[in-house]
């Protein structure tokens, strides 16, 4: 009894500690959040797409793949694709991971490849992770695509042309049964994107700038059938902050049904179908509540599949 005690008085510290963290880190206001990176919605699926950490964290090899369609109904608007592999190797101490994505936005399409490293230390009823990803992004330009007004428009040229930057990330995950934290710092070397540099009237130069990702959850056993998830998650790049709260209910270990809020002023309604132990299905709407942001909803699906490399150990599930 007094173990028990000690061990929810110690995630009650962490979660005191992990929330302070994140109030100080981010300040909660409408800001928006410039999409530097692709967006996920239900990022709390698949925590190795935000954190690379998360990377050998389950006994399990985990295959993700989701597609986004932000905007619907706007020409140009966002579409994005990620298939990422993660798995644990040597004697579960190592995790590796890859992860594909493919963002198209307007005249712009980049295409991410990443792999990633963590090595995972146990702690007496928890596990701490420290990760890194290594990469590169190609974007792909077609002003062609694009309609101006005027020639003098055109600052850019009307042709396609490719450019390519290079990307290092680092994670630390920390995980028990019933709670995680994470911080990811991401761009650490600053890329430079050069633009124009084929057939164009003016030449840019963008820039990958350093961003950092800071989240928190907790899951709430209510009964044998019934499970409470709540989180936090928190960006910031280049001046600008971005909050994401969300809450979900698990029945009988078999469906998600939750909710979230970004700081944009957006409300998402989420679902997960966990369809048997190996195969989920999940789907997130998301819908704009501010006036000060496009009226444009946007969907989401996701499919996850877990391979067996470890015997079964039996243990209590998991919620992330």
């Amino acid at each position: 009894m007094n173990r028990f005690l000690k061990l929810q008085t110690l995630n009650l510290k962490l979660g005191v500690c992990s929330l302070g963290l994140l109030i100080c880190f981010i300040n909660i206001n409408n800001t928006t959040f410039g999409q530097q990176d692709f967006v996920q919605t239900q990022y709390m699926f698949n925590l190795f797409s935000i954190n690379p950490a998360y990377a050998g964290s389950k006994n399990t090899m985990n295959v993700n793949l989701s597609h986004r369609s932000q905007w619907v109904g706007l020409e140009g608007a966002p579409q994005t694709q990620v298939l990422s592999i993660h798995s644990p190797i040597l004697q579960k101490k190592v995790g590796i991971g890859l992860q594909v994505s493919n963002d198209k936005i307007g005249p712009r399409k980049v295409l991410g490849l990443h792999t990633s490293y963590a090595y995972h230390i146990k702690l007496s009823n928890a596990k701490i992770g420290f990760g890194l990803r290594a990469g590169a992004y190609q974007y792909s330009y077609d002003w062609s695509i694009l309609n101006y007004k005027t020639k003098q428009d055109a600052v850019i040229g009307v042709g396609k042309e490719n450019t390519m930057a290079l990307n290092f990330d680092f994670g630390v995950y920390y995980k028990s049964k019933l709670n995680y934290a994470g911080l990811e710092i991401a761009h650490l070397n600053q890329a430079k994107v050069y633009v124009g540099y084929n057939d164009s009237i003016t030449d840019f130069v963008a820039h990958l700038y350093p961003s950092a990702s800071l989240f928190y959850g907790h899951a709430f056993e209510l009964n044998k059938n019934l499970v409470l998830k709540t989180s936090i998650l928190g960006r910031s790049v280049s001046g600008n902050y971005y909050l994401d709260l969300n809450t979900s209910v698990l029945f009988k270990q078999f469906i998600w049904l939750g909710a979230s809020y970004k700081s944009v002023g957006i409300l998402s309604l989420i679902t997960k179908i966990n369809a048997n132990k190996k195969l989920s299905i999940g789907y997130s709407y998301d819908y704009p509540i501010s006036n000060t942001f496009l009226q444009k909803s946007s969907h989401e699906v996701f499919l996850g599949y877990n391979i067996s490399i470890f015997k079964d150990t039996g243990l209590s599930p998991r919620y992330f």
